[in-house]
């Protein structure tokens, strides 16, 4: 939604609560105000016209998310990966091994070479 540059000088003081009528940040009360509504909003694309929404539960507070728990496999070499730097958040860097040592020396290299 953009204004046209023609209505910028109508906008003044006196009539600012008819525009934020007009342009959608308070909810249109007459046929002037939807009327603009509907000319500065039709070439909206209105991606949910099939949906159903449930005015009534989001006035009273009771519209509730419903969460999707999505489950997937990493490999057993990524879980290994995951398990041996859990040991190094643990254990701190005694004892760790060489590898793991250098793989951290590695991204800290890298991270600095991005900055």
């Amino acid at each position: 939604m953009a204004i046209d540059k023609k209505y910028i000088g109508k906008i003044t003081d006196d009539n600012l609560d008819d525009w934020l009528h007009s342009t959608g940040f308070l909810y249109p009360t007459n046929e002037k105000q939807l009327d603009r509504f509907n000319k500065l909003h039709e070439d909206y694309d209105f991606k949910l016209k099939d949906a159903i929404i449930d005015i009534k539960s989001i006035i009273e507070g009771t519209l509730c998310n419903k969460t999707k728990v999505i489950s997937f496999d990493l490999g057993s070499d990524v879980s290994n990966e995951i398990q041996n730097l859990k040991m190094v958040a643990r254990k701190g860097q005694d004892n760790l091994p060489k590898h793991i040592i250098d793989k951290m020396r590695g991204k800290h290299r890298d991270s600095d070479d991005t900055n």
